[in-house]
């Protein structure tokens, strides 16, 4: 799927060389947010693909509904822009508002003959219901995607976990069985990393569904 990504993402050569120039023109800023938000749709597309389908996607960060809706994203069980009350029930709606928010979370069962069966398992159709949930019996997947230097991925995984640091704290003070950030890094010149692009895919089972489809 990171040659998919690169596809996506670079239309013409000269998006790599804004991207390290970390020019702030507008008309540039936006066509890169713009790139930024395409990669992490197909990265959410092929979530909807797996075996937990669109249900356990809890929230997205990478445009607004109707664009996302226009792209083909199931979001009728997803939050937006602001991260959903019931994942963190203890924070106040002001707390919620101020988070920090990835590009995306994922949730899953925390056992892992759970996390293999399809979205008919009763738990994925009642969570999708009603929204409650028992925190310990489950995982909270925060997905960043980043552009990055090519010969320097290091500082960007370091932003994302700084960045997120407080939510993460949140998430495990609610009891949740885990809490991971898969950082997907592509290098702004075009590199893909095996640790930090291939990685976090397959760990979020996105190479196999690449093969598949």
């Amino acid at each position: 799927m990171g040659e998919q990504l690169i596809g996506t993402v670079w239309g013409d050569f000269g998006v790599g060389t804004t991207i390290l120039s970390g020019c702030q023109h507008t008309k540039m800023r936006n066509m890169i947010i713009k790139r930024h938000n395409m990669a992490s749709v197909l990265i959410v597309q092929a979530l909807q693909k797996g075996p937990c389908g669109a249900n356990l996607i809890a929230y997205t960060g990478i445009g607004s509904a109707d664009k996302l809706s226009e792209q083909g994203l199931d979001l009728r069980n997803t939050a937006n822009k602001t991260l959903p009350s019931w994942l963190l029930p203890k924070l106040s709606a002001h707390a919620l508002k101020a988070s920090s928010r990835p590009d995306a979370i994922l949730i899953l069962p925390s056992t892992v003959c759970s996390s293999c069966v399809t979205t008919r398992n009763s738990n994925f159709q009642q969570l999708s219901k009603d929204k409650k949930l028992n925190p310990n019996q489950w995982e909270v997947h925060l997905i960043e995607f980043k552009f990055c230097v090519d010969t320097r991925p290091i500082p960007q995984l370091q932003k994302a976990k700084a960045q997120h640091s407080v939510l993460i704290a949140s998430l495990n003070r609610q009891g949740y069985s885990q809490v991971k950030l898969p950082v997907i890094l592509v290098g702004a010149m075009r590199t893909i990393y095996k640790d930090y692009t291939d990685k976090p895919l397959a760990d979020l089972n996105l190479i196999t569904i690449r093969l598949k489809t």
